[in-house]
Parts: C-alpha cells; structure tokens; sequence
C-alpha cells in the first residue's frame, strides 16, 4: 500500500528516454524526496490497473483537505558532464499552493533555474534578468485515500514572452514534460507534501530549439 514513511527518503534511480531528442539521451532521474518519503508510486502494482479512479466526490473530499498554501524548499538537480549523472545543484526556500482540485502554483519560480540548462549565453542571460515567475501547473487527482492522496502534474509551457537575445526579439517558452514520475503525494494527516518536475525543453518564437538547450532540469518541491 502507498504510505509516507519519516526520515529521508531511500534514493532510487529511475531510467527514462527522452524521445524528443535525436540522440535518444537518457534521463537519469532521481527520485529524492527528504521531507516526505514515498514508498511506492501511485500505483501498487497489477491491483493499481484493476482499481477504479477516484470518483469526483472522493476528488472533491481530497481537495477540501489538501487546498491551501504551503511552505518549504525547491531543489534543483542538474546534469553534470564530468560526475555522468544528475546532481543537486541550487535549492531555495518555496511556497505554492494548491488552488482548485486541478491547479497547482508554484510562487516566485527563479529565472536563474530556469536558465540553468540554456547554452546560448545571450538568451541565458536574458532569462536570468527576468524576475521569478508565477507558474500555474495543471493536476490530476489520481488516487484519493484516507492516508495518501496522489496526482499527476500535466504538462505545461512556462511563458516567459519576448526576450531579446543576439540581437533579435524572439518569443520564449519553457517547456515541462509528464511521464509516470512527475508526480505528487500528500498525506492528509502530517498535511506533508513531495512533488516532482521535470523541465526538459526551450521553444523560442514556438518551435522547439535543441540548439540552445541541453539536457534539462529535475525539480523536487517538498514541505519543511
């Protein structure tokens, strides 16, 4: 059964490919959660298939406890070409909230994160003179218990508008992907929260751009 557990949480590695990259790179994702420990996914194996979905009543119960603001820290891993892997890199002090049964805002995101993986230095430069962003993700109730609640966070394209950069104004976007460990857990009763992002894309003027980009960033959001 998924429960949270106390104390810091067993790190694991987990293996994802990243199709939207032609050299089909692997993201090594690690699965660090110090607050709130997970002791399983949102699932619990072949029983997850077979067990129905929260219905919009026990969705609705799950939200009435899990609304509301939160205080705690934001930790950013990034790839490291020497260590071969990904390493906490920058970590500050955070707050977000859980607004509808759907959305999650995270508050004053800093720009200098979100620039970590760009390569081109003008547009990195560019990013980092930005103030920290207001970012409005989208969630999905998945699982909905009197000791876990579970959600996935949706996909989202972080606006960061017209930036100048070599010389050009060019609209930019920063993109967050959903695979089955983006995810979130709270458990109602120490009202503990652990969430994982993953930030894996630039689009300027709304195409793609892998030449001014790398690997990407992993975020663990997580209540003191």
């Amino acid at each position: 059964m998924c429960k949270f557990v106390s104390g810091i949480f067993d790190m694991k590695k987990l293996i994802k490919r990243n199709t939207m990259k032609k050299n089909k790179l692997l993201l090594l994702l690690f699965v660090l959660l110090t607050a709130v420990s997970l002791t399983s996914c949102l699932g619990d194996g072949e029983d997850s298939v077979r067990r129905q979905l929260p219905t919009q009543a026990e969705i609705d119960a799950a939200f009435n406890v899990m609304k509301g603001n939160y205080q705690g820290k934001l930790i950013c891993y990034a790839f490291d070409e020497q260590y071969g892997g990904w390493k906490k890199d920058d970590s500050i002090a955070s707050n977000w909230e859980i607004t509808s049964d759907t959305t999650l805002l995270i508050k004053h995101f800093p720009t200098k994160f979100l620039a970590k993986s760009v390569t081109n230095v003008s547009l990195k430069q560019a990013i980092e003179a930005l103030p920290a962003q207001d970012l409005n993700f989208k969630i999905s109730i998945r699982q909905a218990r009197p000791s876990a609640t579970g959600f996935y966070i949706v996909p989202l394209l972080a606006d960061l508008g017209n930036l100048t950069y070599d010389g050009a104004s060019h609209q930019i976007g920063v993109r967050f992907i959903w695979n089955e460990s983006t995810i979130g857990k709270f458990d109602p009763s120490t009202k503990r929260m652990g969430i994982r992002l993953i930030e894996n894309g630039i689009y300027v003027d709304k195409v793609l751009k892998d030449d001014v980009y790398r690997t990407g960033n992993i975020y663990i959001l997580h209540t003191n």
